[in-house]
């Protein structure tokens, strides 16, 4: 049965092209007839060949400006995609320039600034880069591609290009882990910058320190400069350790309560400077 009704739909299509072929084919040759008149006087049957030939010329017309309307519309459509295409990837490019840029104007600024320190400081120096960090509250410390071959043993004083980062805490032969001085266990000798009065700054496991032991009597505010003391052998006088940033006189007690704000921004080291000295004697 299936088979029987797809033949008679077969058959029926081929009717069908084949009327509108021969429609298709009398229109034709009756305006090719009609054409060759020329400024001959139309009689009846004249005028009936252009009353029949008229509407299918019309249709005919019409039809052909469609097909030409959606012809040229989807090549419109086709060029827009293309464009939009080529545009869409020269954005892409764009944006990765852009970005190469940005990024190679930060490592420019970045090693500048520990080029500039490191001219200005007579200390013998190693460049060391950070490969990996330890976000926990308690240690707060980073790893650095520096170890012992390179000459590099614990308690050696760790700056960048702003100020003190932290001290080497343990050393394998090619890596090295850095205690940050905003690590709760990291304890160092500083002095308020213009009063020269000494402290012991202290990490909080925070972006901040705590400055403690400077007397009450002692003239401090906020934007004073706080700078390493240089006692004890690991960071030498008058580095960078941060700005004041609060200040609380309480009744009790002998000493201040000093907020200071790093001159690092530990969120974004990345290059380091080791400050080398020779290795302590061990009997």
């Amino acid at each position: 049965m299936r088979q029987r009704s797809r033949t008679k739909r077969s058959n029926r299509f081929r009717a069908f092209r084949l009327i509108l072929l021969s429609a298709v084919l009398l229109t034709l040759t009756l305006i090719f007839f009609v054409s060759t008149l020329g400024s001959q006087k139309f009689g009846i049957l004249h005028k009936f060949v252009f009353e029949f030939a008229g509407p299918m010329q019309k249709v005919l017309t019409t039809t052909t400006g469609y097909v030409n309307s959606f012809k040229q519309e989807y090549v419109d459509l086709f060029s827009v995609r293309e464009e939009n295409k080529r545009l869409w990837k020269e954005l892409q490019e764009s944006r990765t320039a852009a970005l190469k840029n940005r990024e190679a104007l930060a490592t420019n600024a970045r090693l500048k600034k520990l080029l500039e320190f490191k001219e200005s400081s007579d200390l013998p120096q190693l460049s060391a880069r950070i490969v990996g960090k330890d976000p926990s509250h308690w240690f707060r410390t980073v790893i650095i591609d520096r170890g012992s071959s390179d000459g590099v043993f614990k308690g050696m004083a760790v700056v960048s290009g702003d100020g003190i980062v932290g001290q080497i805490l343990t050393v394998s032969p090619n890596y090295a882990k850095v205690l940050l001085a905003i690590a709760p266990s990291s304890a160092i000798d500083v002095l308020l910058q213009k009063s020269r009065v000494r402290g012991i700054l202290k990490g909080t496991g925070s972006l901040t320190f705590k400055l403690d032991y400077v007397l009450k009597t002692v003239d401090v505010k906020e934007g004073d400069f706080i700078v390493t003391a240089g006692y004890g052998g690991l960071f030498p006088t008058g580095l960078p350790v941060g700005v004041v940033s609060k200040v609380i006189k309480k009744r009790r007690g002998m000493f201040q309560e000093i907020e200071v704000k790093p001159a690092v921004d530990f969120l974004t080291l990345e290059d380091l400077l080791i400050i080398e000295r020779e290795k302590p004697f061990q009997g």
